[in-house]
């Protein structure tokens, strides 16, 4: 039980007194240098905090007339609640009072962090989405919901079965031949595959990125390397030393444009991966890992943009990983001042892109390295679309902030081989600022039956020849070939802009640093028209005409990525289409078209406030897609 007046006076008066004295010895234990410097410590701090106290102790001072009533109101309920918990707990033993006070830690405990993550369910989703979802997982809507998601994918099916039967190929193999076909009657029902996909020939592409690659040397080139490597697996490197000495090579190569290798950073070092995709991965993890090791982080959180790519929600879901989104600003860049009010003792990485996918721009790399090397936090550049085009471009005169490991705080970056690299589909590459990072993504296994057991990434057995041809590619072109392609490129990609902003209706989304030009409606065309232009009726026509643009949310708009294989001409033949199907949207803002485009999937999912009916509808179409038909 708690002492009462003088005697409880008294035993405070005791302790005081014994703290004190603890004190004096600590503080006559420290060396007097040490103490002089810590009194000057203090008294910095103490007349830096001055001016904050005293506005503070104003502030009290004007809110006291506010809460004193309330706080003379409270203090008798207070001081009775203290008297009956006395009272009822004069009655118990020593140890049940201990018993008593852990049952009751752990339960506030438990309730703090049902609240913790009740808050982070709110912050993630938003109102909006919680509400939709509850509506909707009610008894008399959920059934109907399902039946219209069982019609939906019916339909998705239905629709791509009718699409394979009118390519006229064979009818699809859904179990083994019996026996082995000829090589020519393969060959026969491959030619039949081929036929249903697109032809790309030389600067003629209508597809947005895709085929990044031009010239009939360098594809020749890149398909004999691959048949010179074709059995070759860089898991096991003291059968096929080759392809280990090419993946170094790749890497070193692509580390030196990136700030690394002999003219920047030494210590950078890196691995092939099979795609952007992985790549991100593959740092995430490493990252994730390494500051495990480092604070102990056991509830890890990765700050990105919007606008960042998809493969790091994918990342996140893996790894479980607490996915923190940022807002872009006003020129669709993530900004530091975000960064740093997002960052918490748990945040493991925080992402940049250079440039992002959707709008083609470089977020404030340098100003979010600043804040976030400040904090001993890794900061991932994704440079897949970006790596092998900006150096080269920034040569060239173009404006270009810095944004790889020349900028202190970037500690890694991923760039694909297979994209501007121009290699064969099936490469990539991840860099680090150290190994210290690096060797967090590799799985070493020493207690198999198996063996002793390491490997770099996800994949144990990879491609060498896939290998072979990024090497090839990057030896074949070298920097006078980047140069000559990214002149070409950025030319085409400025000839796009100005095309854009001469369209009527159309106006580029923010500045692009590269040859991916986002586009949208203008602002003044949607204050002359009700509705505005919609732009994905747009894209519709666009796709009937034979092209494949990537049609973008939150704004509305549609991109174009360059590349070696988009001609000049190719690109004013797509302006001229792109300012008809414009001007008739505008005549017809009303017009269905065939009702198969893209235009009524995505104002659905503008309008619909429950994202999980978008997902199904892209479950439904993924389940299809993998079907033989």
């Amino acid at each position: 039980m708690l002492a009462q007046g003088p005697e409880r006076s008294a035993q405070l008066s005791a302790h005081g007194a014994t703290l004190r004295s603890w004190l004096d010895s600590a503080v006559q234990a420290v060396p007097p240098a040490a103490r002089e410097r810590a009194a000057e410590v203090a008294q910095v701090a103490s007349n830096a905090l001055a001016p904050h106290a005293e506005a503070v102790r104003r502030i009290c001072h004007r809110l006291h007339p506010v809460f004193a009533p309330t706080i003379a109101a409270a203090t008798p309920h207070v001081e009775h609640a203290a008297k009956w918990c006395n009272q009822h707990m004069a009655a118990l033993e020593p140890w049940q009072l201990v018993l008593l006070t852990a049952v009751a830690t752990l339960v506030a405990a438990r309730l703090l962090r049902g609240l913790r993550s009740a808050v982070r369910i709110v912050q993630d989703k938003g109102w909006s989405q919680l509400v939709a979802g509850f509506l909707l997982d009610l008894p008399l809507v959920r059934g109907r919901v399902a039946r219209e998601q069982a019609s939906l994918a019916a339909k998705v099916r239905e629709d791509l079965q009718k699409k394979a039967a009118a390519g006229g190929a064979p009818p699809a193999l859904r179990a083994l031949p019996r026996s082995g076909s000829a090589p020519n009657d393969v060959k026969r029902q491959l030619k039949y595959k081929e036929a249903e996909d697109m032809r790309f020939a030389d600067g003629d592409s209508r597809v947005s990125g895709t085929v990044y690659m031009a010239g009939a040397v360098h594809k020749q080139l890149l398909s004999e390397a691959y048949a010179m490597f074709t059995l070759t697996n860089p898991m096991h490197s003291d059968v096929f030393p080759s392809v280990r000495k090419m993946e170094g090579e790749v890497v070193a190569m692509t580390a030196s444009i990136l700030g690394g290798g002999p003219s920047g950073d030494p210590g950078v070092c890196g691995s092939m991966t099979s795609g952007g995709t992985e790549s991100i991965l593959t740092a995430v993890k490493a990252s994730r890992d390494y500051m495990a090791a480092k604070r102990g982080i056991t509830e890890p959180e990765m700050v990105v943009a919007v606008s960042a790519h998809a493969a790091f929600v994918k990342a996140a879901e893996y790894f479980k990983i607490r996915l923190i989104k940022l807002p872009v600003g006003a020129d669709y860049r993530l900004s530091a001042a975000a960064v740093r009010g997002a960052i918490g003792p748990n945040t493991v990485l925080v992402v940049a892109s250079a440039v992002g996918f959707p709008h083609g721009v470089m977020d404030h790399v340098e100003d979010i390295a600043k804040v976030t090397h400040r904090r001993g936090i890794p900061l991932h550049v994704d440079c897949c679309l970006g790596g092998f085009v900006l150096p080269f471009a920034r040569k060239l005169g173009h404006r270009v902030p810095s944004f790889d490991f020349s900028v202190p705080g970037v500690t890694s970056i991923s760039t694909d081989t297979h994209k501007f690299g121009m290699a064969h589909k099936g490469t990539s590459v991840v860099l680090y600022r150290s190994s210290d990072i690096r060797r967090h993504q590799f799985t070493s296994i020493t207690d198999w039956t198996g063996g002793l057991y390491i490997s770099p990434g996800f994949a144990g057995s990879r491609s060498g020849a896939l290998i072979a041809t990024a090497w090839a590619s990057l030896v074949h072109l070298g920097e006078e070939g980047f140069m000559v392609a990214c002149e070409t490129m950025m030319k085409s990609a400025q000839q796009f802009i100005a095309g854009v902003e001469a369209i009527d209706g159309l106006e580029v989304v923010g500045q692009p640093e590269m040859t991916v030009v986002a586009f949208k409606a203008s602002r003044r065309q949607a204050t002359r028209s009700a509705g505005g232009l919609d732009i994905y009726k747009v894209n519709d026509l666009l796709s009937q005409a034979g092209w494949h643009l990537n049609a973008l949310q939150r704004p509305a708009a549609l991109h174009i990525c360059l590349t070696a294989a988009h001609s000049q001409g190719i690109v004013q033949l797509l302006l001229r289409d792109l300012k008809e199907a414009v001007q008739t949207v505008l005549k017809d803002p009303q017009g269905k078209g065939d009702g198969e485009g893209m235009a009524p999937l995505y104002g659905m999912a503008a309008t619909v406030p429950d994202r999980r009916i978008v997902s199904q509808f892209l479950v439904a179409y993924q389940d299809a897609l993998l079907e033989a038909m």
